[in-house]
């Protein structure tokens, strides 16, 4: 799958993870209140407003996505209600939480906006006991039937636009196996394969994907075809095998891209080509005249060297590594 939605916050950080995600997918979406899209300067921070404007995140209103949004949530609520002993346990971490009586790394309450859900969701969250309406348009939410509930909106919104849901950090309340497997080894290989991230210019990693989309799909079939093997198992022998052998490929394709194997031939071409072009004299003077200046054959034989890594034939993927490692890096 090429896209994604990213969960359960709106803004991604500014982290590696997020630069290799934005390397790896071709877009990615965020579950967004109506009135970001009405004023993006005063909702969003300035990163992903950042992203936003350089379109390599897609808002997504849910509102827009569902048709009939309260029949959607109506399973989630049976499910709630279905299990009393846990209904009861949440209660009681509810009411704990709002008392403070809990250390604030364990603080049991988190917010989440309520444009995200049919109003009726967070009413009836409410008779059970697990939230109650906060400052504007938050309610505070019992924190495990927030996770659920916004596990829940991602997968079915996830689902109705052809995206992945993916968090930034891993836990096994967001993912059941086997997707938990699948999303840790595919994040394994990436922190191996793109450590360079750090600042980038986002206008040039978009127009960099656009460049290169299929050298990003062969990178991308590359590591889904590890990630998405039952038999290559993280921590293993061959798991190792497979991350050591993409590894190598790619210092292969950088140390190709920048060394100088074919200067000879290369610089042979230049001067083949300038001694074309000294032979239209008669027809332009301008030519001649330029192909004359000191220098001039290195000058082309230097540019050439640059446009050179596009050529650099590769059929195991990871060419589009290596040349984001090239044209990237500030």
């Amino acid at each position: 799958m090429s896209k994604i939605l990213y969960y359960p916050y709106i803004n991604l950080p500014r982290t590696d993870w997020t630069l290799r995600t934005l390397l790896y997918y071709d877009n990615i979406g965020s579950i967004v209140p109506q009135e970001y899209f009405h004023a993006p300067e005063r909702n969003y921070d300035e990163f992903m407003l950042e992203l936003v404007r350089s379109e390599l995140v897609t808002p997504i209103n849910t509102i827009e996505v569902l048709e009939r949004p309260w029949e959607v949530m109506q399973p989630f609520l049976h499910l709630i209600e279905k299990n009393q002993t846990k209904l009861q346990n949440a209660q009681n971490n509810f009411r704990s939480g709002n008392r403070g009586l809990i250390h604030e790394a364990k603080f049991m309450t988190t917010q989440i906006h309520s444009d995200k859900f049919h109003e009726n969701v967070f009413q009836e969250l409410q008779k059970l006991g697990l939230a109650e309406r906060g400052d504007r348009h938050w309610y505070s939410v019992e924190k495990r039937t927030a996770n659920s509930l916004m596990n829940y909106l991602a997968t079915i919104i996830s689902a109705k636009t052809d995206r992945l849901p993916t968090t930034d950090f891993l836990r096994p309340f967001y993912y059941r196996q086997p997707f938990a497997n699948q999303q840790r080894k595919r994040e394994t290989v990436l922190t191996g394969l793109i450590p360079f991230p750090e600042d980038i210019d986002l206008t040039k990693l978009r127009r960099f994907k656009e460049k290169h989309s299929g050298l990003l799909e062969a990178f991308r079939t590359r590591v889904e075809l590890i990630a998405l093997n039952p038999n290559i198992i993280e921590g293993t022998h061959l798991f190792d095998t497979h991350l050591t052998e993409l590894l190598q490929r790619k210092k292969e394709l950088t140390v190709k891209m920048n060394e100088g194997n074919f200067k000879s031939i290369l610089f042979g071409t230049v001067c083949g080509l300038i001694g074309a072009y000294q032979g239209l004299s008669s027809a332009s003077t301008t030519v001649a005249v330029i192909g004359a200046l000191p220098g001039f054959a290195n000058a082309v034989y230097s540019a050439l060297q640059i446009e050179r890594a596009e050529n650099i034939f590769d059929q195991s993927g990871l060419k589009y590594l290596s040349l984001a490692d090239k044209r990237l890096k500030r």
